[in-house]
This record gives structure tokens, C-alpha cells and sequence, in this order.
């Protein structure tokens, strides 16, 4: 990824129909992704294209939460595992070159 003057904002949902019902108070979608993937590397990677394409902006991402969480694993930026509410309808991230912070749920 390149060095990004401003973090991507990635908010992982569960199926597409979760991403209507995103705050718009708080989220002001500019696309909504739902990539092929297997593995945590390649949702790394899928996402990590995303943010450098939506620099600033904000990206839905339809993904299985059980990928997502390894993701974070994979992609922490101060390298320590977050993980996000189960209960959670959502997650959202940061991203930039450093990697990614999760954000809170609360708006």
C-alpha cells in the first residue's frame, strides 16, 4: 500500500443487506465491496487496495466476521490483536500505511 495522506474508513458487515442500515449519521458510504476471498491475507490485501483507492473516504466490505477478525490479527497497526464486540452489527476500521485501527462502535 502506498503512504496514504488520509485513512480509509472500512466498515466490515456481514451480508449486503447489513450495509443499508449502516448510521448514515456517521458513515457516508462511497462504495460498497463484496471481494472473493479465502483466506485473511487476501482480505488484507482486498482491503488495503480498497483504502488506497478511497483515500479519505468510506468503504462497506460484505465479509464473514470470523475473516475479519483474523484479518485484524494480520493487519493491526500498533501489532496488537483487536477484536471487535461480537455483538456488533458492524466493524469498522482505519486504514492507512501503518495499518489498521479499529474504531469504536459507538457513534
Amino acid at each position: 500500500m502506498s503512504d496514504l495522506q488520509c485513512p480509509a474508513t472500512i466498515v466490515f458487515v456481514a451480508d449486503a443487506a447489513a450495509a443499508d442500515s449502516l448510521p448514515s449519521s456517521r458513515f457516508r458510504v462511497a462504495q460498497v465491496m463484496s471481494p472473493y476471498v479465502r483466506t485473511p491475507v487476501d482480505l488484507v490485501g482486498a482491503v488495503e487496495q480498497a483504502a488506497d483507492e478511497y483515500r479519505g473516504e468510506c468503504v462497506t466490505v460484505v465479509a464473514p466476521r470470523s475473516l475479519v477478525n483474523e484479518a485484524l490479527d494480520e493487519a493491526s497497526a500498533d501489532g496488537t490483536s483487536a477484536i471487535p464486540s461480537p455483538d456488533a452489527p458492524w466493524v469498522a476500521v482505519e486504514v492507512d500505511a501503518t495499518g489498521w485501527k479499529l474504531l469504536p462502535a459507538e457513534s
